[in-house]
Order: structure tokens, then sequence, then C-alpha cells
């Protein structure tokens, strides 16, 4: 039977916290609730539990009263988000996305030269990414104009979700019960306003790349849905993180 991970290590983190004196926790324990709460005294409580729907916070921690929403990624994966691709597309033509834009983005996914899959050929990534240059330099341009939407694709994708009435997540923990790494919302949003990835030939909305779930080059499609699920893809998130948590307030 197949074991998440992922899903293990948030047990290990509620229980670590739930219930707990401060002056119980270990130093990495600590270390978060000082970072959330400020200065807590030692006889001050904290209780933490399980976010049961599937959305973007993992759990809650919850001390005199006052509540946060924490989002937990303890793997090596740098993908943030994954959406299937129309459902992607509808939310950026409501958002003023050109048509061309939105084609750009579905003949990169499925690679086929069509708009939704059914193409006999699927072509390799660099000869892909070299046919379309032009479309993608054109798309990335209009994708990253206004900032204001590239700050809501980035809290939509890594904090809220695809649904407008989730609860979004106040701060992201990358790490485990020993060590990790914590990142408000604030503090992301500073750093994501304050830079620009022009530099990136990639196509992407911000530090987020676009791209397929799976290509299925040169062999059978064994799942049809992966080919239309989207993946938006921050490289070297762990590093960002660790820069955007000790250069930012908030």
């Amino acid at each position: 039977m197949h074991t998440n991970i992922g899903f293990y290590k948030e047990e290990e983190m509620i229980i670590m916290l739930n219930n707990k004196m401060f002056s119980e926790l270990s130093n990495n324990g600590k270390h978060i609730i000082r970072e959330i709460y400020g200065h807590p005294k030692d006889d001050d409580v904290v209780h933490c539990r399980k976010v049961e729907d599937f959305i973007k916070p993992d759990f809650i921690i919850e001390m005199n009263g006052i509540e946060h929403f924490i989002s937990m990624k303890s793997g090596s994966s740098e993908v943030v988000h994954q959406e299937y691709v129309k459902n992607f597309c509808t939310f950026l033509k409501e958002n003023g996305i050109s048509d061309e834009t939105i084609e750009t983005i579905l003949l990169y996914q499925y690679g086929d030269g069509t708009l939704d899959g059914t193409g006999k050929e699927r072509i390799e990534y660099n000869k892909l990414r070299f046919i379309l240059s032009e479309r993608i330099k054109n798309a990335n341009t209009e994708l990253n104009v206004n900032k204001d939407f590239v700050l809501n694709i980035i809290n939509r994708s890594i904090f809220k979700g695809v649904n407008i009435n989730n609860i979004e997540a106040d701060y992201l923990y990358h790490g485990d019960t020993d060590y990790g790494i914590l990142v408000s919302k604030v503090q992301m949003m500073k750093h994501c306003k304050r830079r620009d990835w022009d530099w990136m030939d990639n196509l992407h909305i911000g530090p987020l790349q676009l791209r397929p779930h799976a290509r299925y080059i040169g062999k059978p499609i064994v799942k049809p849905l992966s080919r239309e699920r989207l993946e938006l893809y921050w490289a070297k998130y762990y590093a960002d993180l660790d820069y955007i948590s000790k250069r930012y307030d908030g």
C-alpha cells in the first residue's frame, strides 16, 4: 500500500505542537511559534489540528484564541500547484488574458499542434520550445505585465487554491519536525512584488513556470488525464523560501 510521506510528516508536526506549553516545545517548535506569535509566555498553550478539507492549508495553529493556517511541504518537488489546464485557461480568460496567449498555453501543454490533445504526433520538448518561441515570448509579456495579476496567480497557486471560498494559508512551512523554513504570505507577496522574472524564457507567470504534468513523448499515453493537468513549477523553490524568510519582514 502506498504511503504518503507528506501526510505522515504533517501528523508528526501536529503531534509535536498540539496541547503543549511553549516551554515544553522543541527548539524548532519554539522557533515556529515565535515567528508567528512574537514573544509568548512559557505557560502559553499551543493547540494544533489538521485541516480536513483538500485545500492549501494543511493544519491550524492556535494560541490564546488566535488561529493561523499553515501550508506544509516536506518533499523535494518544486511543483507548487496543479489543475486541469482548461480550467486554468478559463480563469485566465475571466481575468482579461487574450485568446492568443491562451492558445499558446494549450499548444505548449499538449505539444501536438492542437488545442485539445487530439494530434497524432507529440513533439519533443526542445523542438516545441523552438517552434513556439515567438508565441511564448509574446505570452510571457502579457502574463507578466500586470504585477497585481502575477500576485493574484501566486496567491491562487500557493495560499488559496482555485475555489474563491477557500480558506487561505497564512504561512508556508517547508521542512519537518527537526528543521524547516517558515514564510508568511506577507513576506512572499513583498518578494514577488519587488522582483521581476523577465530573464526567464520558459512559459511563466512571475516565478511560476507552466508545464504539463505528463508529455508522453515517444510512448503510449497511459493516463490521459495526466496530459490535461497543468503544473505550476517554481525552480529553486526551497532556496528562494530561505532567502525570503531572512530578507523580508512580515
